[in-house]
């Protein structure tokens, strides 16, 4: 448990790039879910079934930025799992409000998505698509 808990910490800590790419190549993501829910109840769902989303989802958490990000003016209402090849599951909590940020649950570190936001949520466009009225306004992105 704690070997893949520093797993996911060294993949996402950019300063840590050579460690994280010997380690990211050892145990890598097997699947990958996204679960949205805002205040009103509304719900969407969406997992990732093709082996190339998968790496590609890797690249862009390998590419994401350590934040310092105050997340106190961002709505963090959706859920990014992922499991690894041993079975572990990690999540994130994402912001859908315009925020390019991502939250890991295990410590609470604060990522940014930077360059990558878009493709993240382009995705991820299942859940984008079901955040309804109150989100859209985030996502109007030009396809």
């Amino acid at each position: 448990m704690m070997r893949i808990r520093k797993l996911i910490a060294a993949v996402l800590l950019a300063a840590l790039m050579t460690a994280m790419a010997a380690v990211a190549q050892a145990d890598s993501l097997e699947s990958v879910w996204m679960e949205y829910e805002d205040y009103s109840g509304g719900r969407a769902e969406q997992s990732v079934e093709e082996l190339e989303t998968i790496r590609t989802i890797e690249k862009i958490l390998l590419r994401a930025k350590s934040n310092p990000a105050k997340l106190d003016g961002c709505t963090m209402n959706c859920t990014l799992f992922c499991m690894t090849d041993s079975g572990e599951i990690y999540g994130f909590a994402c912001a859908t409000d315009g925020c390019p940020y991502i939250q890991a649950e295990t410590d609470g570190a604060v990522y940014t998505l930077g360059v990558d936001y878009q493709a993240f949520w382009d995705i991820f466009d299942d859940v984008r698509e079901g955040m309804g009225f109150d989100a859209s306004a985030f996502f109007d992105f030009d396809d």
